[in-house]
């Protein structure tokens, strides 16, 4: 037993420890080995589950076809159509137009999702910072707020949130639950953001003397109307429970393939219909998370396999990491944060969901301080590494890319977790979170 268990979890330890740190301590070796290092770990992953785990096939191929592959196609669908939209914002690079970029960019992760937001907002962030010479906490912050907590209103905001939609949350539950904590995450988060950017900024020589000469009128212009219409109609699919299907000579296609269809569909009307003012597409930070991500999905199934078939073992110990089940929602808060952010925020929400025993109307009623405690952890968690929320790679690849030093793995979870986890103790100890 003891034995199968370390097989299956040993290659998700050895890609995040991959992740975490040879790109740090042996920066050529990676480089050069990368894909071969990682491709070596997902075969012995894929025998580790053909040796200790029933039925394995299924396992393998529900991970990459009913869980990757969506998850690819959406994130594909996203940053083509994101990038045929060309936003320009000219106004002044200062700290305080900063925090008004993220405002509206977080208000937009609540309609069209933390994914969209991040891949519509990136490149204009960028170019809107393009005097500055330090740019690595500018990044930081936007992966943070545009692309997770801002996400915590609605089911469009986030994956997990959806997720709990689906099994049976009212839509409007969590805009009357959880706009405080919502609230209180982004004021604190701007707060820093403010003093830190106001240092930084008091040391940047260029970008101070670009904002004092600045003297033009603040103005934005939009480009790509149809990939507006096009972003517009594919939160809705995401969001909609479709249950499209179609028959094709008897074979009944499923619902999830129908969607992934029309995604692609989309995806080639804004290739071929593209606006030709509009930059050519480099598809290279798109390749790297995909490629990353396959190995982390192949990974990540017998793990969340152990854990979907030892449940009760892990409800002995959230019992006894919460007094005896005194604080239960504080147990689960503290695990599905760690869930969520090194294995994935949206089946880590779904596992604890479904762990509670409790059903929808029971989370939303009697039980109500779990649901908000594993929708707050599997959201705003999901920014403490690169591979917590599937926008964070994208933003981060997209930024070295565009000629900015990002912190290493480590070095970025010590960052976001230097932000995020004292506001979340201040939570909990100020407003009785949980």
């Amino acid at each position: 037993m003891l034995l199968s268990t370390f097989a299956l979890i040993c290659p998700m330890i050895l890609v995040l420890s991959s992740l975490a740190f040879l790109p740090l301590i042996l920066p050529k070796f990676w480089e050069k080995y990368e894909i071969r290092l990682l491709s070596v770990i997902s075969i012995l992953s894929v025998v580790a589950d053909l040796t200790y785990i029933p039925h394995a096939n299924r396992l393998i191929s529900h991970a990459i076809f009913q869980d990757y592959l969506p998850f690819i196609i959406m994130l594909f669908t996203l940053f083509t159509l994101s990038n045929g939209i060309n936003i320009t914002v000219d106004a002044k690079p200062s700290t305080f137009g900063n925090i008004v970029f993220l405002v509206i960019g977080g208000a937009l992760s609540s309609l069209i999702g933390t994914t969209g937001s991040a891949m519509l907002l990136i490149k204009p962030f960028l170019t809107f910072n393009k005097k500055r010479q330090l740019k690595q906490h500018l990044v930081i912050f936007f992966i943070i707020i545009i692309a997770n907590v801002d996400g915590i209103l609605t089911p469009l905001g986030d994956p997990p949130l959806l997720l709990g939609y689906l099994n049976g949350i009212d839509f409007t539950w969590l805009l009357i639950h959880m706009y405080k904590y919502w609230f209180f995450y982004i004021l604190l988060c701007l707060i820093i953001f403010y003093v830190i950017d106001t240092v930084i900024l008091s040391k940047d020589e260029n970008a101070r003397e670009e904002i004092k000469n600045y003297d033009k009128p603040t103005s934005i212009s939009i480009d790509g109307i149809l990939n507006i219409i096009l972003l517009v109609l594919t939160a809705l699919i995401l969001f909609m429970n479709l249950n499209l299907k179609i028959s094709i000579g008897g074979l009944e296609v499923s619902s999830i393939y129908v969607k992934d269809s029309i995604l692609l569909l989309f995806s080639g009307l804004s290739l071929r219909l593209r606006n030709k003012n509009i930059e050519e597409i480099n598809f290279k930070p798109f390749i790297e998370v995909a490629r990353t991500f396959l190995v982390i999905f192949i990974v990540l199934a017998p793990v969340l396999y152990l854990m979907q078939h030892n449940t009760n073992s892990i409800h002995k110990f959230l019992d006894s990491i919460s007094n005896d089940g005194k604080n239960i929602p504080t147990a689960y808060f503290l695990l599905c944060s760690l869930a969520s952010a090194f294995l994935d925020n949206a089946p880590s929400y779904l596992l604890f969901f479904k762990m509670s025993g409790c059903t929808a109307k029971e989370l939303m009623t009697s039980s109500s301080q779990i649901l908000t405690a594993i929708s707050v952890s599997s959201v705003v968690m999901g920014s403490l590494s690169y591979i917590g929320n599937a926008p964070n790679m994208m933003v981060k690849n997209i930024s070295v890319n565009n000629k900015i030093k990002m912190p290493s793995f480590v070095a970025y979870c010590l960052y976001a977790s230097a932000i995020i986890i004292p506001i979340s103790y201040l939570l909990i100890k100020l407003f009785n979170f949980y």
